[in-house]
């Protein structure tokens, strides 16, 4: 398969791309490195990737960002590059590529553990979190020849490790990865894939 996968110089994006890359055509894109680049916040950039990159087999989105502070810290930048980068740019990488996927090709997206667990500072990554999801749900109820899904990461051991954070109850980029996995080569459509299930 030809597959693209955006936000493939993260830590989840790498593994996703290391494990993939064996028996695939990959593709990588993100903002600074890859085979093509991509800011997901800008719609242009987004078909201009397309354009590029030609028909693909699949999309991987392991991309997207957004802050965690305390809901009084929270300023408009950060609910704009909540919305703008977590969320809507994730669904128009959807938007815009359904059309260079090749008959029963699928699209798997990142939202985050935030959109089920409250925590301090969770009010806007939760908020894009949770309508990724949404969106993915009602969205894969009209697609009939490409498959829609979304993983939802816990927290990822390299990640917690670089912040100096507990890493109990984490879980490495090579687990989370297989939850992509899981989506690329599965059925499902319309699913929310939690990484500790697939680990």
């Amino acid at each position: 398969m030809k597959v693209l996968i955006v936000g493939a110089s993260g830590v989840i994006g790498s593994a996703i791309v290391k494990a993939l890359s064996d028996k695939h055509q990959v593709i990588t894109a993100s903002r600074s490195a890859g085979d093509v680049k991509v800011d997901l916040s800008s719609p242009e950039s987004i078909h201009a990737m397309f354009d590029q990159i030609g028909q693909v087999d699949a999309i991987i989105s392991a991309a997207g960002e957004a802050e965690i502070k305390p809901l009084d810290a929270l300023t408009d930048l950060d609910f704009d590059r909540a919305s703008g980068m977590q969320l809507m740019g994730q669904i128009n990488l959807f938007r815009y590529g359904r059309n260079s996927l090749t008959p029963g090709g699928s699209v798997t997206l990142t939202s985050g553990i935030a959109s089920q667990i409250n925590f301090q500072g969770a009010a806007a990554i939760g908020m894009a979190c949770a309508g990724l999801e949404r969106f993915t749900d009602a969205a894969s109820q009209e697609l009939t020849d490409i498959r829609l899904n979304v993983v939802s990461p816990v927290s990822v051991t390299e990640s917690m490790e670089k912040l100096g954070w507990p890493t109990e109850g984490t879980i490495s980029a090579t687990d989370t990865a297989k939850s992509y996995l899981a989506a690329l080569n599965g059925t499902m459509n319309g699913q929310t894939l939690s990484t500790p299930e697939y680990a």
